[in-house]
């Protein structure tokens, strides 16, 4: 009997120690901020535009843009000094697109796509405004359900590739992340692999790629029901990340899983899945998205052969009467790095909190200065910044 106790004290200890030790994992380096960029908005330019993107190249300009949808435009700032450079009036220029156009990607300054969200619909258009191709994502056999509003096809989806998630041409294809034609609040989406899809140039075909990791399918997230991804030309490889999954996946274009790895911080919880109750109420719903972990953005560095990615933290103190604005739903962020050559491990992660001065937003890129993320000085919106940090 004393020898069994002794055995089982034993083996409770370990456990203890293994747990700790997984909890306490040395990290090897660091987040070190080493620049700002500072871009003056102008009076149309708010700094939480909803719609962004960094531009590489526009012009010979290393650039940042937005869609300021209210004025039918796509303005774009030089990261260098901060100044307007363009303004893409393209509601005074277009006709057939006058209203409705959500996403936008800049491929290069006479290759610009505009998705027109509602309508199943993503537009090309060349310098001169000029629709040089419409993709229809609808399919030519598939009907709205008068009940739901929605096409009755479950392979169908919403061209919706804001907030971070993918748009991506390569080859004669994009690859275009998309919203599954269900209510988050019930399981059906689980099965779909909507979440990233390919459409060809040249062939208009389109197929679905991407759904949810067996362990999430049958189940309802809600406001988790988003993945987020990127894409390593070198090693032809997507890296992908789900708003509520602690692992991080890498695959090939179709989708084929290669590896896949833990990309959690210290504390972080699992994040359970809709109970009954969350799915009738609607203050209990939103309770569940702000009151858990949410993971963002992921994003690969080709400079330094490093993914990060970002965990948001719960937003306890939220108002649930300004949710809509992105400041006040601004949480503290934790920001990781992965190095690929290392097996994916862990090497920096910082914690970013938001205070009365500003806020840090999950809105960032990547560039040979380093990883740079969004603060907003809330005492002066007419500027926005760009902190840039590297591992060391």
């Amino acid at each position: 009997m004393n020898n069994m106790r002794f055995t089982f004290i034993t083996v409770f200890i370990l456990g203890l120690f293994s747990c700790s030790e997984k909890s306490g994992e040395e990290i090897p380096a660091a987040f070190r901020e080493v620049h700002t960029y500072q871009l003056n908005l102008d009076r149309f330019t708010s700094p939480v535009e909803d719609y962004y993107q960094y531009v590489k190249n526009w012009k010979g300009q290393e650039a940042y843009a937005f869609h300021v949808m209210g004025k039918e435009e796509i303005k774009l700032y030089n990261l260098e000094d901060g100044a307007l450079i363009e303004t893409l009036a393209y509601g005074d220029n277009q006709p057939n697109l006058q209203s409705g156009v959500y996403d936008f990607h800049i491929l290069n300054e006479d290759s610009i796509f505009l998705s027109r969200r509602r309508a199943y619909k993503v537009y090309l258009i060349n310098q001169e405004f000029d629709i040089v191709k419409t993709m229809d994502f609808m399919g030519g056999n598939d009907e709205i359900d008068p009940n739901t509003g929605w096409p009755n096809s479950k392979d169908t989806f919403l061209p919706v590739w804001s907030r971070n998630r993918c748009f991506r041409k390569i080859g004669d294809k994009i690859f275009i992340a998309g919203a599954a034609n269900f209510d988050a609040r019930f399981p059906e989406g689980t099965y779909t692999k909507t979440m990233l899809n390919s459409y060809s140039l040249r062939t208009d075909e389109i197929s679905n790629l991407l759904g949810y990791p067996e362990k999430m399918q049958g189940k309802a997230w809600g406001g988790f029901d988003m993945v987020f991804s990127d894409y390593n030309p070198e090693e032809d490889l997507f890296v992908h990340g789900y708003a509520a999954d602690e692992r991080v996946y890498i695959t090939d274009r179709a989708m084929n899983q290669i590896h896949d790895f833990e990309a959690f911080p210290k504390g972080y919880k699992n994040v359970p899945p809709l109970t009954v109750k969350e799915v009738e109420s609607n203050e209990a719903y939103s309770s569940h998205w702000q009151e858990n972990d949410l993971f963002g953005s992921i994003h690969w560095d080709p400079y330094r052969k490093l993914i990060y990615r970002i965990m948001e933290e719960p937003n306890v103190n939220y108002n649930k009467d300004m949710l809509r604005d992105p400041l006040e739903r601004a949480r503290n962020m934790v920001v990781m790095a992965f190095d690929t050559k290392q097996d994916y491990r862990k090497v920096a992660e910082m914690r970013l909190k938001k205070s009365e001065k500003g806020v840090y937003l999950d809105r960032c890129f990547v560039n040979e200065k380093g990883f740079n993320i969004t603060y907003v000085d809330l005492e002066n919106e007419d500027k926005l910044y760009f902190k840039t940090f590297l591992v060391e």
